[in-house]
């Protein structure tokens, strides 16, 4: 079993003795081999189930972390959705100007879009990849808008959302900013999230000792630990993400993303095809000033 060891830090620190306390730190690259070792050998059926098993329209990366890889006797299958996507939402690739990676020009541009962007609906979730960048977006916007904005972390969790649905409970406009906790597990039907609005796509930091050793252990075997790793584990988060638009039959509303690399690049483009197909319009989103947007029929 390959193992990624580092060393931490402790707490722990006598400055007159000039004592540090370090930990030795060791954990697997993965847990298929456990799983498959202490479960799969030992059970006679098993049925796993989830709404995002799949990344980037692929079960490879589940198959691959669960140890089922190379077991024979499993089958995969991708079930068909209750909801109409096509006729319930709208997926909006607008034309950035800036680069994600050059954050200050990102930042101002979604900072001058988001007014328009926002300005018909009733409850709208959007969603940003650093806290940095949210409160600097924040800060930004005209005051009436500041007014209608939620911040992730100003209160608990349970409070944040509490206050969103009161608002929109008595007819008034309200915007939830937040982080990757709201993206998943949050349950926002109805009008209480009608717009969803993804800042920049969810690539994890790669702060993480284990994920950086299996990476290394990836490109050390010749393959693409970007291809293998990153953008599935991109494609998990973007339809959890997703996902927050629609919660029942009766719903409806539109996902836009702010992220001009969904579009231009082949591996956003594999990303598109792990979303829910909605009916796409590119170059422009409504409340934004464009005479050339399209809509891309072949996805409905």
């Amino acid at each position: 079993m390959s193992l990624a060891r580092w060393i931490e830090r402790g707490g722990k620190e006598v400055r007159a003795g000039r004592t540090t306390e370090f930990h030795v730190c060791a954990a697997p690259i993965g847990g298929g081999e456990r799983l498959r070792t202490l479960l799969w050998d030992r059970a006679g059926a098993a049925v796993l189930t989830s709404a995002t098993l799949q990344a980037c329209g692929s079960f490879d990366l589940f198959m691959e972390e669960a140890g089922l890889k190379a077991w024979e006797g499993v089958h995969a299958l991708s079930l068909p959705s209750p909801f109409d996507h096509a006729a319930q939402a709208e997926l909006h690739l607008p034309r950035m100007r800036s680069h994600p990676l050059d954050a200050q020009a990102h930042t101002e541009e979604v900072a001058a879009m988001l007014p328009a962007l926002l300005e018909a609906q009733a409850g709208s979730l959007v969603l940003f990849a650093s806290a940095r960048q949210m409160h600097q977006v924040a800060h930004a916007l005209p005051e009436a808008l500041r007014e209608q904005i939620l911040v992730q972390g100003s209160t608990s969790k349970r409070e944040l959302l509490a206050r969103h649905k009161a608002r929109i409970d008595q007819g008034q406009r309200s915007v939830l900013f937040g982080l990757a906790s709201l993206s998943e597990g949050v349950d926002l039907p109805g009008a209480y999230c009608t717009h969803l609005v993804v800042v920049k796509l969810p690539f994890a930091v790669p702060d993480d000792p284990v994920e950086q050793t299996r990476r290394e252990w990836i490109e050390a075997q010749g393959r693409s630990a970007f291809h293998e790793r990153s953008v599935p584990e991109v494609g998990i988060r973007l339809a959890q993400a997703v996902g927050r638009l629609l919660r029942t039959p009766e719903d409806h509303g539109r996902v836009t993303v702010l992220d001009p690399r969904l579009a231009s690049t082949p591996w956003g483009r594999r990303l598109l095809a792990g979303l829910p197909p909605y009916r796409r319009v590119r170059g422009a989103a409504p409340g934004l000033p464009s005479d050339a947007a399209t809509v891309d029929r072949s996805a409905a």
